[in-house]
Protein backbone atom coordinates (compact mmCIF):
# COMPACT_ATOMS: atom_id res chain seq x y z
CA UNK A 1 0.00 0.00 0.00
CA UNK A 2 2.86 2.45 1.08
CA UNK A 3 4.08 1.76 -2.82
CA UNK A 4 1.36 2.61 -4.05
CA UNK A 5 0.87 5.59 -2.48
CA UNK A 6 3.94 7.04 -3.55
CA UNK A 7 3.59 6.00 -6.87
CA UNK A 8 0.57 8.06 -7.19
CA UNK A 9 2.16 10.64 -5.63
CA UNK A 10 4.89 11.02 -8.10
CA UNK A 11 2.55 10.96 -10.81
CA UNK A 12 0.86 14.02 -9.49
CA UNK A 13 4.12 15.89 -9.43
CA UNK A 14 5.25 15.26 -12.73
CA UNK A 15 1.26 15.98 -14.05
CA UNK A 16 1.65 19.36 -12.65
CA UNK A 17 4.25 21.34 -14.60
CA UNK A 18 2.87 20.30 -17.58
CA UNK A 19 -0.59 21.59 -17.07
CA UNK A 20 0.79 25.13 -16.20
CA UNK A 21 2.76 25.14 -19.64
CA UNK A 22 -0.71 23.66 -21.57
CA UNK A 23 -2.04 26.97 -19.79
CA UNK A 24 0.52 29.17 -21.02
CA UNK A 25 0.45 28.03 -24.71
CA UNK A 26 -2.82 30.47 -25.69
CA UNK A 27 -1.13 33.86 -24.61
CA UNK A 28 -0.53 36.46 -27.04
CA UNK A 29 3.04 38.04 -25.50
CA UNK A 30 3.64 40.36 -28.05
CA UNK A 31 3.42 44.46 -27.89
CA UNK A 32 0.46 44.61 -29.75
CA UNK A 33 -1.83 43.40 -27.66
CA UNK A 34 -3.61 45.11 -25.07
CA UNK A 35 -2.31 45.08 -21.62
CA UNK A 36 -5.37 43.94 -18.58
CA UNK A 37 -4.67 47.13 -16.79
CA UNK A 38 -4.75 50.00 -19.48
CA UNK A 39 -7.89 50.39 -20.43
CA UNK A 40 -9.50 51.14 -24.10
CA UNK A 41 -9.24 54.24 -26.20
CA UNK A 42 -12.53 53.79 -27.63
CA UNK A 43 -14.25 52.84 -24.60
CA UNK A 44 -16.87 55.51 -23.25
CA UNK A 45 -16.32 56.77 -19.40
CA UNK A 46 -18.89 55.59 -17.39
CA UNK A 47 -22.25 57.54 -16.78
CA UNK A 48 -21.45 59.47 -13.50
CA UNK A 49 -17.89 60.76 -14.70
CA UNK A 50 -17.59 64.12 -17.73
CA UNK A 51 -15.90 63.73 -20.59
CA UNK A 52 -14.08 67.59 -20.64
CA UNK A 53 -12.64 67.00 -23.27
CA UNK A 54 -15.05 67.63 -26.23
CA UNK A 55 -17.23 71.35 -25.75
CA UNK A 56 -20.41 69.17 -26.51
CA UNK A 57 -22.21 68.73 -23.19
CA UNK A 58 -22.98 64.57 -22.78
CA UNK A 59 -26.70 63.97 -23.85
CA UNK A 60 -28.85 63.20 -21.38
CA UNK A 61 -31.09 60.74 -21.15
CA UNK A 62 -34.22 62.98 -20.21
CA UNK A 63 -36.41 64.16 -23.05
CA UNK A 64 -36.00 67.87 -24.01
CA UNK A 65 -38.31 69.84 -22.42
CA UNK A 66 -42.09 70.80 -24.90
CA UNK A 67 -42.34 74.25 -26.02
CA UNK A 68 -45.45 75.80 -24.48
CA UNK A 69 -47.80 76.32 -26.76
CA UNK A 70 -49.18 80.26 -27.53
CA UNK A 71 -52.62 80.15 -25.68
CA UNK A 72 -55.35 81.95 -27.95
CA UNK A 73 -56.06 85.45 -26.04
CA UNK A 74 -52.37 86.05 -26.84
CA UNK A 75 -52.43 86.28 -30.42
CA UNK A 76 -53.70 89.39 -31.32
CA UNK A 77 -57.08 89.16 -33.57
CA UNK A 78 -56.89 89.91 -37.24
CA UNK A 79 -59.32 92.45 -37.24
CA UNK A 80 -58.06 94.85 -34.88
CA UNK A 81 -54.62 94.73 -37.13
CA UNK A 82 -56.36 95.42 -40.19
CA UNK A 83 -58.83 98.26 -38.82
CA UNK A 84 -55.83 99.99 -37.15
CA UNK A 85 -53.56 99.46 -40.54
CA UNK A 86 -56.00 100.62 -42.80
CA UNK A 87 -55.16 103.75 -44.97
CA UNK A 88 -58.23 105.08 -46.08
CA UNK A 89 -57.90 106.47 -49.61
CA UNK A 90 -61.19 109.16 -48.99
CA UNK A 91 -60.17 111.32 -46.48
CA UNK A 92 -62.42 113.33 -44.28
CA UNK A 93 -63.09 117.15 -45.19
CA UNK A 94 -61.18 119.50 -42.98
CA UNK A 95 -63.85 121.65 -42.61
CA UNK A 96 -67.62 121.45 -42.66
CA UNK A 97 -69.66 124.11 -43.83
CA UNK A 98 -73.43 122.71 -43.83
CA UNK A 99 -75.18 124.84 -41.02
CA UNK A 100 -72.36 127.57 -40.53
CA UNK A 101 -72.62 131.36 -41.51
CA UNK A 102 -69.98 132.85 -43.30
CA UNK A 103 -68.48 136.59 -43.17
CA UNK A 104 -65.97 137.62 -45.85
CA UNK A 105 -64.47 140.72 -46.56
CA UNK A 106 -62.77 141.65 -49.92
CA UNK A 107 -60.19 143.87 -51.49
CA UNK A 108 -61.60 144.49 -55.02
CA UNK A 109 -59.95 145.69 -58.30
CA UNK A 110 -61.29 145.25 -61.98
CA UNK A 111 -59.09 143.93 -64.37
CA UNK A 112 -61.02 144.57 -68.09
CA UNK A 113 -60.65 148.26 -68.55
CA UNK A 114 -57.42 149.66 -69.95
CA UNK A 115 -58.35 153.10 -69.28
CA UNK A 116 -60.02 153.25 -66.13
CA UNK A 117 -58.99 151.70 -62.59
CA UNK A 118 -61.85 150.67 -60.32
CA UNK A 119 -60.86 149.58 -56.98
CA UNK A 120 -62.83 149.34 -53.69
CA UNK A 121 -63.44 147.46 -50.80
CA UNK A 122 -66.51 144.73 -49.96
CA UNK A 123 -68.63 142.82 -47.56
CA UNK A 124 -69.89 139.16 -48.44
CA UNK A 125 -72.27 137.22 -46.19
CA UNK A 126 -73.43 133.74 -47.05
CA UNK A 127 -75.28 130.73 -45.35
CA UNK A 128 -75.22 127.05 -46.16
CA UNK A 129 -78.03 125.00 -45.79
CA UNK A 130 -75.50 122.25 -47.62
CA UNK A 131 -72.01 121.35 -47.68
CA UNK A 132 -72.25 122.60 -50.87
CA UNK A 133 -74.87 125.13 -51.01
CA UNK A 134 -74.44 128.74 -49.79
CA UNK A 135 -77.15 131.82 -50.72
CA UNK A 136 -75.14 134.76 -50.15
CA UNK A 137 -75.36 138.68 -50.46
CA UNK A 138 -72.39 141.10 -51.68
CA UNK A 139 -72.32 144.51 -50.87
CA UNK A 140 -69.08 146.56 -52.83
CA UNK A 141 -67.77 149.91 -53.08
CA UNK A 142 -66.07 151.27 -55.75
CA UNK A 143 -63.92 154.07 -56.99
CA UNK A 144 -62.97 155.24 -60.44
CA UNK A 145 -60.10 156.27 -61.05
CA UNK A 146 -58.20 157.25 -65.02
CA UNK A 147 -55.37 155.44 -66.10
CA UNK A 148 -52.13 157.26 -68.23
CA UNK A 149 -53.66 155.19 -71.72
CA UNK A 150 -56.38 158.16 -70.63
CA UNK A 151 -54.23 161.16 -71.14
CA UNK A 152 -52.24 159.53 -74.43
CA UNK A 153 -55.57 158.54 -75.79
CA UNK A 154 -57.27 162.04 -75.49
CA UNK A 155 -53.93 164.81 -76.37
CA UNK A 156 -52.25 161.90 -79.08
CA UNK A 157 -55.02 160.28 -80.60
CA UNK A 158 -57.54 162.50 -80.04
CA UNK A 159 -59.92 159.93 -78.66
CA UNK A 160 -62.71 159.90 -77.19
CA UNK A 161 -63.84 157.53 -74.41
CA UNK A 162 -67.19 157.21 -73.15
CA UNK A 163 -66.87 154.98 -69.74
CA UNK A 164 -69.65 154.28 -67.04
CA UNK A 165 -68.79 155.50 -62.99
CA UNK A 166 -69.87 152.78 -60.75
CA UNK A 167 -70.84 153.59 -57.59
CA UNK A 168 -72.02 150.53 -55.61
CA UNK A 169 -73.36 147.17 -56.52
CA UNK A 170 -76.11 144.94 -53.85
CA UNK A 171 -75.63 141.87 -55.67
CA UNK A 172 -77.85 138.02 -54.07
CA UNK A 173 -75.69 135.23 -55.49
CA UNK A 174 -76.23 131.18 -55.30
CA UNK A 175 -73.03 129.78 -54.66
CA UNK A 176 -72.52 125.72 -55.42
CA UNK A 177 -69.02 123.74 -54.23
CA UNK A 178 -68.62 121.93 -57.05
CA UNK A 179 -64.81 121.08 -56.05
CA UNK A 180 -62.67 120.06 -52.78
CA UNK A 181 -59.45 119.09 -52.87
CA UNK A 182 -55.77 119.37 -51.70
CA UNK A 183 -52.58 121.81 -53.23
CA UNK A 184 -49.38 121.66 -52.42
CA UNK A 185 -47.58 125.25 -51.49
CA UNK A 186 -43.86 124.47 -50.95
CA UNK A 187 -44.06 121.78 -47.86
CA UNK A 188 -47.21 122.41 -47.14
CA UNK A 189 -50.73 120.86 -48.19
CA UNK A 190 -54.05 123.33 -48.15
CA UNK A 191 -57.31 122.25 -48.73
CA UNK A 192 -58.97 123.90 -51.54
CA UNK A 193 -62.84 124.67 -51.82
CA UNK A 194 -63.20 125.73 -55.71
CA UNK A 195 -66.79 127.29 -56.24
CA UNK A 196 -69.09 129.21 -58.89
CA UNK A 197 -71.10 131.84 -58.71
CA UNK A 198 -74.32 133.29 -59.81
CA UNK A 199 -77.09 135.36 -59.08
CA UNK A 200 -78.40 138.96 -59.37
CA UNK A 201 -78.96 142.56 -58.34
CA UNK A 202 -78.37 146.28 -58.67
CA UNK A 203 -75.32 148.45 -59.78
CA UNK A 204 -75.81 152.56 -58.63
CA UNK A 205 -74.00 154.49 -61.34
CA UNK A 206 -73.09 158.02 -62.01
CA UNK A 207 -73.53 159.27 -65.57
CA UNK A 208 -74.24 162.24 -67.47
CA UNK A 209 -76.41 160.94 -70.42
CA UNK A 210 -79.74 161.19 -70.77
CA UNK A 211 -81.11 161.37 -67.89
CA UNK A 212 -78.20 164.29 -66.54
CA UNK A 213 -78.68 161.99 -62.76
CA UNK A 214 -77.39 159.12 -61.01
CA UNK A 215 -79.30 155.54 -61.92
CA UNK A 216 -79.56 152.56 -60.23
CA UNK A 217 -79.41 149.94 -62.85
CA UNK A 218 -80.48 145.96 -62.84
CA UNK A 219 -77.18 143.91 -62.84
CA UNK A 220 -76.29 139.64 -62.87
CA UNK A 221 -73.18 137.86 -62.01
CA UNK A 222 -71.00 135.16 -62.84
CA UNK A 223 -67.99 133.85 -61.39
CA UNK A 224 -65.63 131.13 -60.10
CA UNK A 225 -64.04 131.32 -56.62
CA UNK A 226 -61.28 129.42 -54.57
CA UNK A 227 -61.07 128.79 -50.97
CA UNK A 228 -57.90 127.84 -49.24
CA UNK A 229 -58.91 126.78 -45.59
CA UNK A 230 -56.39 127.11 -43.02
CA UNK A 231 -58.25 126.67 -39.89
CA UNK A 232 -61.71 125.19 -39.31
CA UNK A 233 -62.89 128.25 -39.19
CA UNK A 234 -61.05 130.65 -41.55
CA UNK A 235 -59.76 130.36 -44.93
CA UNK A 236 -58.40 132.54 -47.47
CA UNK A 237 -60.70 133.28 -50.62
CA UNK A 238 -60.18 134.57 -54.60
CA UNK A 239 -62.67 135.30 -56.57
CA UNK A 240 -62.88 136.30 -60.54
CA UNK A 241 -66.59 138.03 -61.07
CA UNK A 242 -68.03 139.95 -63.96
CA UNK A 243 -71.12 141.83 -62.99
CA UNK A 244 -73.11 142.98 -66.35
CA UNK A 245 -75.18 145.79 -66.13
CA UNK A 246 -76.86 148.24 -68.93
CA UNK A 247 -75.88 151.85 -68.40
CA UNK A 248 -75.26 155.26 -70.00
CA UNK A 249 -71.84 156.37 -69.86
CA UNK A 250 -69.91 159.51 -69.39
CA UNK A 251 -69.99 161.78 -72.68
CA UNK A 252 -73.40 159.80 -74.44
CA UNK A 253 -76.46 159.75 -74.33
CA UNK A 254 -76.49 155.80 -75.69
CA UNK A 255 -77.07 153.06 -73.40
CA UNK A 256 -74.43 150.38 -73.60
CA UNK A 257 -73.92 146.42 -71.89
CA UNK A 258 -71.20 147.05 -69.11
CA UNK A 259 -69.03 144.70 -68.18
CA UNK A 260 -67.53 145.05 -65.15
CA UNK A 261 -64.99 142.20 -64.12
CA UNK A 262 -63.01 142.49 -60.54
CA UNK A 263 -60.90 140.46 -59.22
CA UNK A 264 -62.16 139.61 -55.06
CA UNK A 265 -59.12 138.99 -52.73
CA UNK A 266 -59.67 138.62 -48.77
CA UNK A 267 -60.79 135.68 -46.26
CA UNK A 268 -63.58 133.91 -44.89
CA UNK A 269 -64.63 133.44 -41.43
CA UNK A 270 -67.05 130.60 -40.56
CA UNK A 271 -69.49 131.45 -37.35
CA UNK A 272 -69.89 128.84 -35.71
CA UNK A 273 -66.13 128.34 -35.21
CA UNK A 274 -66.55 124.62 -35.54
CA UNK A 275 -69.09 122.63 -37.26
CA UNK A 276 -71.23 120.67 -35.09
CA UNK A 277 -71.97 117.51 -37.72
CA UNK A 278 -70.24 113.80 -37.84
CA UNK A 279 -68.53 114.66 -41.04
CA UNK A 280 -65.90 117.06 -39.57
CA UNK A 281 -65.15 114.90 -36.44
Amino acid sequence: MIRYACVALFVLALARPAAAQNQFEGLDLSDDAPKKDEPKKDAKPPKDELDLSSPTPPPSDSPPPKKPLAKKEDKPAEREITQEDRVNSKQRKLYIKRGRVELAPYFVFNINDPYYTRLGGAIRAAFYPADTLAFSARFTYLTTLPTDDVRIARSTLLSRIFFSVPKWTLMANVEWSAIYGKVAVGNSILHADGYLIGGGGVVFTETSGAMGRPVINPAFDLGIGLRFVAKDFLAVNLALVNTAYQDVPTGTSKGSLQNLMTVQLGFSLFIPFKSTFKEAE
